[in-house]
């Protein structure tokens, strides 16, 4: 493992991560000095497998295939037996022109490319006969992406029906890795090579480009994809945003296998890739009112073919690369970087504990930029990667990753790129920040591990931190903080003062608001929040005074029928939350000033329930959010175990109260 550091000066730190250049890569980061420099550190672990081979184990190399143009002919295999993996058989030269994964039925016909073909051709019906006689019940069909099967497929054969014209009509199931490979191990870390990939772009205005490079042996690659962008987009509101510049990519796969004794499961196995970025990247519009958008630029697919000795492995990788920009407010934005990075994830299973899913974040480098920002408002802008790898169409892992930086400004700030000192008129707060999410997908029967139906989430990140706080002139209008909260990983305690006092909820995940500022909204399928003190800053009396509740202590009327629920004692409001398995809690701080009368309840089980404008962007993308008003405060919390989760507190509903 090894740390790496980054250190540049605030003000550059913050700018680059603003734009859609920061691409693919980011790094969780402590917070910054308001002045000076900022570093940001990062722990990478060496994404190349090295799985040992035990005695029982036989070592095989693994190399990638080069691309086949045409239809590649399938390997037909006996089945793995005592250990030694699937032997491959006379290859009759038969590809898969037709399969239903569904039924499990398929047909076999003369491959056009294959070596045998021509004299398939020139010989039939004889040769071809022969062909479809060598297909047998119980062998495996080990078949690269064909048309008919874009994700290649593994099957064992359970009928056959041959034809005279040469193609076999079969039966089949689904076979695993055990059955192919036995008790090998083996293991591979490779570049792909460019031309695997197919490349859609999605967006009117990106060209896409491809730069092959010399190919070396073992798989080995130097070249990589390109995209290049010159499209302006129209947003809600009347706002639109120009996206310019070009984006580099250099993909690679991870694939390792360590076979048991048996046609089970593997005793290990491992499955996931790594994503190397360049970018030249430029953002520029006006955006209005509440704006949240991802745009998409290109999606990307390729299906290489490992080979395990004679014995292909399909891989599948897909990912799309989206522009992010939000907005709560008016700005003018234009930007400009240069960025460079790598990520990866991957997803390990060892017999018996199972598997486990994990994002590398990787490291960043930028080069001089520029930026010039007007207006009040707090908006943010990110170059989104979302990707997922696959077994041929059973198992895998996806996810997205997504470093940005959020600036919350009243006047203008603009940096020339020439290293001097940003020009600041009025108040900018500039944070970085970093989003992981991602899941191992649900399918895993191809290892003969057990079969899930639905995917499992792994535990996201998220962090964002403040970079940088300047103001000029006299008196600057004050900034509104949003801070979103995440504790599905670890604690995501941001106030100040807790942080110096014992655990206000021990053996629970927790999060708490910077000091001043309050609870506002909550995530039903995750465990996000949101703080603010928009409306009124420094909320929390000078003496500190906190209490934490977990089953309704305080609670005076049901106003939530049906959910247990957490809620803060007259004239405090909630400044944290908690989740300890199907309990949630709540952290309540005393209020500066007595707090209103009137109060609410807002569900937001069934969907986003929040302000038309909603103030500190999606802070919970992909999850049913719930967020009071500006002029609220959250008073208590209502939780209940979807079906789907029975092991897990979710929240509800909120019961929202009126400031002072």
């Amino acid at each position: 493992m090894t740390v790496r550091k980054l250190t540049m000066s605030a003000a550059a730190t913050t700018t680059v991560l603003l734009l859609c250049g920061a691409v693919l890569n980011g790094a969780a980061a402590a917070p910054a000095a308001a002045a000076g420099t900022t570093t940001i550190t990062t722990t990478t672990t060496n994404s190349t497998t090295e799985t040992a081979a035990s005695a029982t184990s036989p070592g095989a190399p693994a190399t990638l295939a080069p691309p086949v143009s045409g239809t590649a002919a399938a390997t037909l295999a006996t089945p793995a037996q005592g250990g030694a993996p699937a032997t491959a058989t006379a290859d009759p030269g038969l590809a898969l022109s037709s399969y239903d994964p569904a039924t499990g039925t398929a047909v076999l016909a003369p491959a056009a490319t294959a070596p045998q073909a021509p004299s398939l051709r020139a010989e039939a019906p004889g040769a071809a006969a022969a062909a479809a006689a060598a297909v047998r019940p119980g062998q495996l069909i080990d078949s690269p992406p064909t048309p008919a099967a874009p994700h290649g497929a593994l099957v064992a054969v359970t009928g056959v029906q041959p034809a005279a014209d040469g193609t076999v009509a079969v039966t089949t199931r689904p076979a695993t890795l055990p059955e192919l490979l036995g008790a090998t191990s083996t293991s591979l870390h490779s570049a792909v090579s460019p031309s695997a990939f197919q490349v859609q772009p999605r967006l009117g205005g990106v060209q896409v480009t491809t730069d092959l490079g010399p190919a070396g042996g073992q798989g080995s690659v130097s070249g990589s994809l390109g995209l290049s962008a010159d499209a302006t987009v129209p947003l809600p509101n009347g706002s639109s945003v120009t996206l310019s510049g070009s984006v580099s990519l250099t993909p690679a796969v991870d694939f390792s296998y360590q076979g048991g004794l048996g046609l089970i499961d593997p005793q290990q196995a491992r499955i996931g890739f790594s994503l190397g970025a360049h970018a030249d990247w430029r953002v520029s519009g006006s955006l209005a009112g509440a704006t949240s958008a991802r745009i998409p630029l290109a999606t990307y697919s390729a299906s290489p073919v490992v080979m395990v000795g004679p014995l292909p492995v399909v891989i599948n990788l897909t990912f799309t690369l989206s522009a992010d920009i939000a907005a709560d407010g008016t700005v003018t934005l234009d930007a400009e970087q240069a960025y460079d990075g790598r990520w990866g994830v991957h997803s390990d299973y060892v017999k018996g504990p199972g598997w486990t899913t994990t994002t590398d974040p990787g490291t960043s480098t930028v080069t001089p930029l520029r930026l010039d920002l007007r207006g009040s408002a707090s908006a943010k802008a990110g170059l989104l990667a979302e990707g997922s790898i696959a077994l041929y169409d059973t198992i895998g892992v996806k996810a997205s990753i997504e470093p940005y930086l959020r600036a919350a400004v009243s006047g203008s700030v603009v940096l020339d790129g020439a290293g001097s000192a940003p020009e600041v008129n009025g108040t900018a707060v500039l944070y970085g920040g970093l989003d992981i999410n991602g899941a191992l997908m649900a399918k895993l029967a191809i290892l003969g591990t057990p079969v899930l139906s639905a995917d499992l989430p792994f535990l996201a990140f998220h962090r964002e931190w403040r970079l940088a706080s300047v103001s000029t002139g006299p008196n600057p209008p004050r900034i509104v903080d949003w801070t979103p909260l995440s504790s599905g990983l670890a604690d995501d305690n941001r106030s100040a003062h807790l942080k110096t006092r014992p655990d206000w909820d021990p053996y629970a995940l927790k999060a708490s608001c910077p000091d001043g500022s309050r609870l506002i909204g909550l995530s039903h399928g995750g465990d996000d929040g949101l703080c603010t003190d928009v409306t009124q800053a420094d909320l929390w009396d000078a003496g500190r005074a906190y209490a934490v509740d977990h089953g309704g202590t305080y609670v005076t009327t049901d106003w939530a029928p049906g959910y247990a629920k957490a809620q803060c004692p007259a004239g405090s409001f909630v400044s944290g939350y908690s989740r300890n398995g199907r309990t949630m809690g709540v952290l309540c701080a005393k209020s500066a000033t007595p707090p209103g009368a009137s109060t609410r309840t807002l569900r937001f089980d069934d969907g986003d329930n929040r302000p038309a404008v909603a103030g500190g962007g999606d802070f919970a993308y992909g999850f049913a959010k719930g967020q009071c008003a500006d002029d609220e405060f959250v008073a208590g919390v209502a939780y209940g175990q979807p079906w789907w989760q029975l092991w897990a507190a979710r929240p509800y509903a909120l019961l929202c109260q009126k400031l002072a």
